[in-house]
């Protein structure tokens, strides 16, 4: 299996779009016998928005793990309760700006201590992942690994024969489960701290210098 992060990975960080030969250079992955799965923090819908090819991927492990996919079969499956309502009313209670996703809450990094300290003191079972300008709010014990985990149990392949591709803090539970990892040129220097593989081009450029030089040869 070839899992990888979409945004900043093999979409554009301004057009958040996939260019056309990143997506052709999965579907020679793909032609190739391996599963090709996207793991992000973005909701299905936006992906479903932005990248109307997205039904040609065998899974996709949306909102950072808690929900998954399955574009063949138009099917959901969500692995996390939606947060208590108590603790949206106090976000807005405290004037923070945040955008809700089918289980995921999403706010500003700005505003990630304020939301903490209302976690703490309510002792709401939620915890974030932040990455680049964002705090993403989960239940407690959720991330991308969780979900690509469960996700596996639908595929007769364990963790050690996923490649996972990212370029972000909220990769590092997902690269510390799968068996290969690498980072596209972008990607921060946690990530290629913990990467088999570090490309020299960023984003989808990345990707397909990995499947040109690396993973087809």
């Amino acid at each position: 299996m070839l899992a990888t992060d979409y945004d900043r990975t093999i979409a554009n960080e301004y057009t958040r779009k996939v260019p056309e030969n990143v997506h052709k250079a999965l579907l020679k992955v793909k032609e190739a016998g391996f599963l090709i799965v996207i793991v992000t923090a973005r909701g299905v819908d936006d992906l479903l928005r932005l990248y109307s090819e997205i039904k040609e991927f065998d899974l996709i492990v949306a909102e950072n793990g808690t929900v998954l996919y399955f574009p063949s079969q138009d099917k959901r499956y969500y692995l996390a309760s939606k947060h208590p309502i108590e603790f949206i009313v106090q976000l807005m209670h405290h004037g923070i700006p945040f955008r809700q996703y089918e289980i995921l809450t999403r706010v500003h990094i700005d505003y990630v201590e304020k939301v903490n300290n209302l976690i703490k003191e309510f002792q709401f079972t939620l915890h974030i992942i932040s990455h680049n300008k964002a705090g993403y709010i989960l239940p407690t014990g959720m991330n991308k690994a969780k979900g690509l985990e469960k996700a596996l149990l639908h595929f007769n392949i364990t963790s050690n024969q996923v490649i996972a591709v990212g370029d972000g803090e909220n990769d590092l539970d997902f690269f510390d489960f799968c068996g290969f990892k690498v980072a596209v040129g972008n990607a921060e220097d946690t990530v290629k701290a913990k990467a088999d593989w570090i490309a020299t081009k960023e984003e989808g450029e990345g990707m397909v210098e990995f499947i040109q030089q690396y993973l087809l040869v």
